[in-house]
């Protein structure tokens, strides 16, 4: 196995017990025996928890933005509306691997809101960049100044979390959850450029 390889088998170990028990299931040991593979390899790839959770955060974060990133590549058209729907649409969590990124987002928001470390800096690093992206393509191209578009991407990040947290926890049924969707959508679509 290449040190690509390892080095991603571990971090993969660190969602899966994130995802499953959140920051306090993390410490070296269950690392190690999530990952099958010795204590010192894990200390080897992160000295520290927190080392270990910034590399999982980072590598999740590129996980979560290409998620989204492919489906906003098979939308019909490039409109703001269309790509605000595909971002709130693959951010439900309505099968394993997306619960799992939910999961494991709200692990890794914990850590921004309560540990001022490098794995919660990290974390706000990847909101600060989801929300940059976001809103460089909401933005039509004679708009490219001022702070709507970020804006808009910071409501629609809320909300996509919002309605996420809500399915998880039972208080929204997935049909409920996407007619939310269809009426925020029908409300902003005439507040949007075409």
């Amino acid at each position: 196995m290449t040190e690509s390889e390892r080095r991603t088998e571990i971090l993969e170990a660190v969602e899966r017990l994130l995802a499953r028990g959140g920051i306090n299931a993390v410490t070296m040991r269950a690392v190690a025996t999530e990952a099958g593979v010795s204590l010192r390899l894990v200390q080897y790839y992160g000295s520290t928890k927190d080392e270990l959770l910034r590399a999982t955060l980072n590598s999740h974060a590129d996980k979560s933005v290409e998620r989204w990133r492919a489906r906003a590549r098979q939308q019909e058209s490039g409109s703001p509306l269309e790509l605000i729907k595909t971002f709130l649409v693959e951010a439900l969590p309505n099968d394993p691997v997306s619960l799992d990124f939910h999961r494991l987002g709200i692990a890794m928001e914990e850590l921004a809101i309560s540990t001022p470390g490098v794995a919660g800096q990290a974390y706000q690093k990847h909101l600060s960049g989801l929300a940059a992206h976001l809103a460089e393509r909401l933005r039509p191209d004679d708009l490219r100044t001022g702070p709507a578009a970020r804006l808009l991407a910071l409501e629609v990040m809320g909300l996509a979390h919002g309605v996420g947290t809500l399915l998880m926890t039972g208080q929204l049924s997935e049909p409920d959850a996407q007619v939310l969707i269809k009426n925020y959508l029908e409300r902003l679509g005439p507040q949007l450029p075409i």
